[in-house]
């Protein structure tokens, strides 16, 4: 297997990035019906073109062959300042995942560095956040993120 390549993704990668996205979803126990619609992969593989190389937006893969096969995303949020983001600014990461034939190589992590450090350098975010699963939350623990009290809450809000 020729060594990994992590780098910034491209409007070429949509497709794969959709590909891995439904892994992330599969791992966090989304209903395997729902992986499937066309509707949601079209928005995500829409918002990809549209999101890579925009401002506030990191996405990063590793390839390996020339295949991507490991992603994740980094997002700034504007929120209202508070005690742990006094200037309301807040990194978001998400989209974690790696094809299964390709874990526990590190990739996963690689992509997670490369978003930490664009954090720190290239923003000005004063918090980051993420939803790990059970699988992943050793990835983050050992990069400083610890798990806070408040438990997710979510309401659907049917449209059309």
């Amino acid at each position: 297997m020729s060594a990994p390549t992590v780098r910034e993704a491209t409007r070429a990668d949509a497709d794969a990035l959709v590909v891995l996205r439904a892994l992330m979803f599969e791992a966090m126990g989304t209903d395997p019906a729902s992986l499937a619609d066309p509707v949601w992969r079209a928005g995500a593989r829409d918002w990809f073109l549209d999101a890579v190389g925009s401002a506030g937006v990191r996405v990063v893969v590793a390839e390996v062959a020339g295949a991507v096969v490991s992603a994740a995303v980094g997002e700034v949020t504007a929120l209202v300042p508070g005690p742990s983001a006094p200037n309301g600014s807040v990194g978001l990461v998400s989209n974690v995942a790696t094809l299964p034939a390709h874990r526990g190589l590190g990739l996963a992590a690689a992509c997670t560095d490369d978003l930490l450090t664009w954090f720190a350098e290239r923003t000005d975010v004063t918090r980051v956040d993420l939803f790990a699963t059970e699988a992943g939350a050793r990835l983050y623990a050992r990069r400083g993120f610890v798990t806070v009290g408040q438990p997710a809450m979510r309401l659907v809000v049917p449209r059309g």
